[in-house]
């Protein structure tokens, strides 16, 4: 947009929408615009229809009726168009910049640039095409279909012009129509649009087949326009993937199912409509794990690319797939039901995702989709049949699920009688009546039945619950014992090891106390040595014996000394041999210092005995400080 120094307001009291220029030095001939130019009022872009000279000195310059003018005064800003495109050379680079805008996103450059093509050059059928495309990818059927028109009052001939109009016949699902367009194109005999043309019509021919009275005949000719690529080019994939679908139909799902699984090996899954035809192989096989993988697949990759392969919406073409997984749950619940015993559990949890898929496929709708409810009415049914004979079967359940199961026929009971009363009054429904009627006599008499199992569940949960009180009590009171016992037993434990400790301390200090009589012994005797050795030897008697010496030898071993002035009355103590007495001393002595604790009467035997040892070494130590002193006296 070019700015402009021209300043205009809106007018309230005409009919159409006006702009009033009250500048008088403005004139027609100053203006820099004519009618069929575009305008920018405040980012509000209108078009000129009419420029009209007032009496007044005013321009009344006449817009487009649904514009929306400013109130106030506003500076007007003219488009321009670029005055390049006039030179012919340059259509083709300024088209290429326009798919450039495209591929990157930025649509709107791209319809202006495209637009500017076609005011320039309305006779470049290309831009048109991209305009058309460009409204189809945003949803607006409409706006696609007047830029086709325009396209086809251009070059009515063309190939491209009428693939792109079979094309929006066949996403309008318009089968005749494209049928005709299609066909026109195969009488052209164009070889890069013959295949193509060729597939499109066997495509019709198979979404056809529930035509009354033409299902075989319609089968056939579908067959027949995919051999009939085959022949020509053994490498297209489409038409593999369209024959496959045909055998299929027929029932020979081993063969379908290698040429889907050849597709996608040569196409690398490019062909996403491969994908959907092998999972509803797989669920013809009972392979529901494998078909529910495929879907989801499919699912993935389209939210991936953005591009639906059926001939509908992105979001109608997504809720059909939903569907697809929620009737493969569904079929494999009831296929998991036919066990009839516990290993029928896996079936409750199955039709709950069924459920939950249904529902996202009624979110995905844009429209009151009556198939969509019965659905999701018949999997509420299914799933309450399978809570109330979970009782048949040995399977556990709660009063929750019988009560989740209710509310689901509460809630299905009064659609199925709308959809009757929509019978009633004449409205399609796809559904028979008598359909309808069975269901809606079932749900009442399982509502019947789920309102009593509802009533036994909680007396049992009831009961249940009070024997769990109990049980906790039980549990509470035990558990108590248990911490008093323990208490009891780490006491016990605790006074045990007390006692040892106190006896240890006992027999250490008895170690001390005869570690140090000891070193007294020890000493008395060193002493005594030394005081022997200071006397030194006596005056040897005739004969060259001291006889004295030889009776009282100061080297003779303490212990002998006492032995010899034992005035103990125990007649076999005296009689006892050395090496044993040595023995029985050593013995006593390692029992008094390590003896076992735990008897009493013991411990008392062993201080006695070392009581009269040591009474025994104290006489043994007076008689021999008597015998010295006298020595010393004589």
């Amino acid at each position: 947009y070019e700015e402009s120094d021209i300043r205009a307001e809106a007018v309230s009291d005409t009919e159409k929408p006006t702009l009033v220029v009250r500048n008088p030095l403005t004139n027609l001939e100053s203006l820099e615009f004519k009618a069929g130019d575009d305008l920018a009022l405040n980012d509000i872009d209108v078009q000129v229809k009419e420029i009209i000279n007032s009496d007044d000195n005013t321009i009344h310059i006449v817009v487009n009726d649904d514009a929306a003018l400013p109130s106030s005064e506003t500076r007007i800003n003219i488009k321009r168009s670029n005055g390049r495109l006039r030179n012919p050379s340059s259509i083709s680079v300024a088209f290429n910049l326009a798919r450039l805008h495209e591929t990157a996103g930025r649509i709107v450059p791209a319809v202006e640039l495209h637009k500017a093509i076609v005011k320039c050059h309305p006779s470049y059928v290309n831009s048109y095409l991209r305009l058309a495309c460009i409204a189809r990818d945003c949803g607006s059927l409409k706006d696609c279909s007047e830029w086709l028109k325009s396209a086809v009052a251009v070059a009515p001939g063309n190939p491209e012009v009428l693939t792109l109009v079979g094309n929006l016949h066949l996403s309008l699902c318009d089968w005749a129509p494209a049928q005709k367009v299609f066909d026109q194109l195969l009488t052209q005999k164009v070889p890069k649009v013959e295949a193509y043309s060729m597939l499109s019509l066997g495509n019709i021919y198979f979404n056809n087949l529930n035509t009354p009275k033409k299902y075989s005949k319609h089968l056939q000719y579908a067959a027949d326009f995919y051999r009939r690529i085959l022949t020509k080019d053994n490498a297209n994939a489409y038409a593999a993937n369209g024959l496959g679908t045909v055998l299929a139909e027929k029932g020979e799902l081993f063969k379908a199912k290698e040429i889907f699984n050849r597709v996608r090996e040569v196409s690398g899954d490019t062909i996403l409509d491969t994908l959907l035809n092998l999972g509803h192989i797989y669920l013809a096989q009972k392979k529901h794990p494998e078909a529910l993988q495929m879907y989801q697949s499919y699912m993935n990759r389209t939210r991936t690319t953005g591009a639906p392969i059926t001939s509908k919406s992105q979001d109608d073409d997504e809720a059909e797939v939903l569907l697809y997984i929620a009737f493969a749950y569904f079929d494999w619940a009831r296929q998991t039901e036919l066990f009839n015993n516990a290993n029928a559990a896996p079936a409750d949890e199955r039709y709950q995702k069924c459920i939950e898929y249904i529902e996202m496929a009624m979110k995905k709708s844009k429209k009151e989709n009556v198939i969509l409810r019965y659905n999701w009415c018949m999997a509420k049914l299914q799933a309450a049949n399978c809570v109330l004979q979970k009782v048949n079967r040995n399977i556990r359940r709660t009063a929750q699920e019988v009560k989740d199961a209710l509310d689901g026929l509460e809630q299905s009971l009064p659609i199925i009688q709308t959809m009757l009363q929509w019978k009633a009054e004449g409205r399609k429904v796809t559904i028979p009546t008598g359909m309808l009627t069975d269901f809606a006599n079932q749900c009442k008499h399982n509502i019947d039945s789920a309102k009593s199992h509802l009533n036994e569940e909680l007396k049992k949960e009831k009961e249940a619950q009070v024997i769990r009180d109990f049980q906790r009590i039980e549990a509470e009171a035990n558990e108590k014992q248990r911490l008093l016992s323990a208490a009891l037993e780490k006491e016990r434990q605790q006074q045990e090891q007390e006692e040892r400790e106190r006896k240890a301390r006992q027999k250490m200090k008895q170690v001390s106390n005869l570690v140090a009589n000891w070193e007294s012994a020890a000493a008395a005797e060193k002493e005594r040595t030394a005081t022997k050795k200071e006397k030194g030897p006596g005056v040897v008697p005739p004969g060259g014996v001291d006889d004295e010496a030889g009776i009282f030898d100061t080297d003779v071993v303490p212990t002998s000394t006492a032995a010899l002035f034992d005035e103990s009355d125990d007649d076999d103590d005296v009689n006892e041999p050395s090496g044993k007495a040595d023995e029985t001393a050593k013995v006593d002595a390692e029992k008094e210092l390590f003896g076992d604790s735990s008897s009493e009467e013991e411990d008392e035997n062993t201080n006695k005995r070392r009581n009269d040892e040591e009474d025994e070494e104290e006489r043994a130590s007076k008689k021999l400080r008597s015998s010295d002193e006298k020595d010393h006296e004589e």
